[in-house]
């Protein structure tokens, strides 16, 4: 509110309202010469009314009571007034009255607030700029919140400004303890949970993000990728298994170019080119984040791609690979990893880490070329997988004992 208006409350009571001997009393707001008027829900004897000082007269604990209840509404209506000051709103009697009922027009709650991101990022899945995983992915977490809600609150939603600070503390105890998800994990779901609450502030919903001050803590790991002896194991196994030799073929394919399950699936014969060498490579912008992945094809990625140029399912879907459904691609990878005796969880993550450090870091191509090749918008993001191994170390220390002390 400007300085030049006004705000005053008033208690008073109806006398044209009065029944067995007592009146009804309200409460008045005014605010700038427009008034908005509250039921108190109490009675009093029109004798014990005292207008002028806007009491109940007496010591009984009867007036007792209706005292105390006129003045704890009078300082819930101030501090609704002071509120509404504070977060910028031009103060209205009614927005005042409509604050003490919980009345809100524009109040807007957190599921409201997952559904609209949630559509929003499901139009840009359709214009093609954003990946249909990373909205899945959101789906999930919102599933997640809802059952933190339920289970935490007894609620099925929550005002966003019923939010409290220890918001993604107790998400994160919940994920933890009850859901016994792993810390990086929970991390992952609370960073969409804070995405979310920091859109509600550029709308407007929200005057702050409440876990503005939670800071995510992801525990460091080696990303899992195969040796080279591992990788050679795979490639010589004969598997008589259509389905699985299939699987195998795609995998090894991914470890040899470093492209994704969501991007080695929709390739087809328009990814390959002809580079400026004279050898095909092949190129796609990645699902992920629209980057563009743009790797020459190894001889045993050619011989993959050539093996199935006339497979009727690549040829019905016009696809380079037979890629299946992800969780059926999950499912016999671990079939492979067990028929091969890999001790390893084989996924299609564990694939491009593969390509970027065993296949091409450790064959010393520069990590500024293996950060193209892998479609990263920064260098930062490759460097998670150029780790310095064992055999890195062995490589350049032999290097560095033949130029000092000779072969």
């Amino acid at each position: 509110m400007s300085s030049k208006q006004s705000f005053s409350i008033l208690v008073w009571a109806i006398k044209a309202r009065i029944r067995n001997g007592k009146l009804p009393l309200f409460i008045r707001i005014t605010v700038n010469g427009e008034r908005a008027e509250i039921a108190t829900h109490r009675e009093v004897t029109a004798a014990l009314w005292d207008s002028k000082s806007q009491r109940v007269k007496g010591t009984t604990d009867e007036a007792k009571a209706i005292n105390a209840h006129l003045e704890t509404m009078k300082g819930s209506l101030r501090m609704h007034e002071s509120r509404l000051i504070a977060i910028g709103k031009t103060v209205t009697a009614e927005m005042i009255k409509n604050e003490f009922h919980g009345v809100r027009p524009n109040r807007k709650t957190l599921c409201q607030a997952f559904e609209v991101h949630l559509k929003k990022y499901q139009d840009r899945v359709e214009a093609g700029n954003k990946a249909p995983a990373t909205l899945d992915k959101y789906s999930y977490t919102y599933g997640k919140v809802k059952a933190f809600l339920k289970h935490f609150y007894k609620l099925s939603d929550l005002f966003l400004e019923d939010i409290q600070r220890s918001f993604a503390h107790d998400l994160e105890y919940y994920l933890t303890t009850v859901e016994k998800l792993e810390n990086n994990t929970v991390m992952k779901y609370i960073r969409q949970v804070k995405t979310v609450l920091k859109m509600t502030v550029e709308m407007g919903w929200l005057a702050a993000d409440p876990t503005a001050g939670y800071r995510l803590a992801f525990h460091e790991k080696d990303p899992v990728r195969l040796e080279m002896e591992e990788l050679i194991a795979l490639v010589s196994k004969e598997i008589p298994v259509t389905r699985l030799a299939e699987a195998r073929d795609c995998y090894v394919f991914m470890c040899y170019t470093g492209f994704a399950y969501e991007d080695t699936f929709g390739l087809g014969k328009e990814n390959i080119f002809i580079g400026i060498d004279g050898h095909k490579w092949i190129t796609k912008d990645r699902q992920k984040n629209d980057q563009s992945e743009c790797v020459p094809l190894l001889p045993i990625a050619m011989d993959i791609i050539s093996r199935y140029q006339n497979d009727p399912y690549c040829q019905s879907y016009e696809k380079l690979l037979p890629v299946r459904s992800n969780q059926r691609f999950n499912g016999y990878l671990k079939e492979l990893a067990a028929i091969c005796g890999i001790n390893k969880e084989l996924t299609t993550h564990t694939a491009r880490h593969t390509f970027a450090t065993t296949v091409t870091l450790e064959n010393d191509v520069p990590l500024e070329t293996v950060s193209r090749m892998l479609g990263h918008r920064s260098i930062k993001t490759t460097q998670r997988y150029a780790r310095v191994t064992r055999k890195k170390i062995s490589k350049n220390m032999e290097v560095l004992r033949n130029k000092l002390f000779g072969s």
